[in-house]
């Protein structure tokens, strides 16, 4: 009996280690092997003290056109396939049910459907900073967040994952523009 209980014991320490290192394994394979895309943003929420400092990240295209043939409900994972412009940001060129064959895709929440529209959630909304450097990161974001360069999310995806590596505004990385900033 004494033995079961220490085999228990030990399954439930490995379990309680093996969830949160797979998904550190898993956000980091997206980092090193995920397809670099830019996605253009839009005006942030304000600032939610209880979730610690970070800048709320908005994509700007919030829909996606729902082939016909395909009937979606509230809250289905769906995947949409992005594709760069000439500008360099991308966009969401295609939506299915089941991930694409090819192509760069992401798998994504529909919120609802209004006749040929799907209104998605992206699977990341918050970038997250220094505590000594937030104040300064507030102010570069409400300045130039309506700018007409606007600011661009540095995303990668694998595998239909994605992970926010960074922000830019003008081909310039957001960690260097506050660095600049702040000295």
């Amino acid at each position: 009996m004494k033995t079961l209980l220490w085999i228990i014991f030990g399954i439930t320490v490995l379990a309680q280690w093996a969830a949160p290192l797979s998904q550190i394994w898993t956000h980091e394979q997206v980092l090193t092997k995920g397809t670099l895309i830019k996605l253009k943003c839009s005006a942030p929420d304000p600032y939610d003290p209880l979730r610690g400092r970070f800048l709320a990240v908005r994509p700007e295209q919030t829909t996606a056109s729902l082939p016909s043939g395909i009937e979606i409900k509230p809250g289905t994972l769906v995947y949409v396939t992005l594709s760069p412009g000439a500008d360099g940001t991308s966009t969401i060129t295609d939506l299915s049910i089941e991930p694409p064959v090819q192509g760069t895709y992401l798998r994504v929440r529909a919120q609802y459907v209004y006749e040929k529209e799907v209104s998605i959630t992206w699977p990341f909304d918050r970038f997250y900073i220094n505590e000594k450097l937030a104040p300064e990161a507030d102010q570069w974001f409400a300045e130039n967040i309506r700018s007409d360069k606007g600011i661009i999310a540095v995303v990668r995806v694998h595998q239909g994952r994605a992970v926010l590596a960074d922000l830019s505004l003008d081909g310039k990385p957001f960690r260097e523009i506050l660095k600049e900033r702040v000295h």
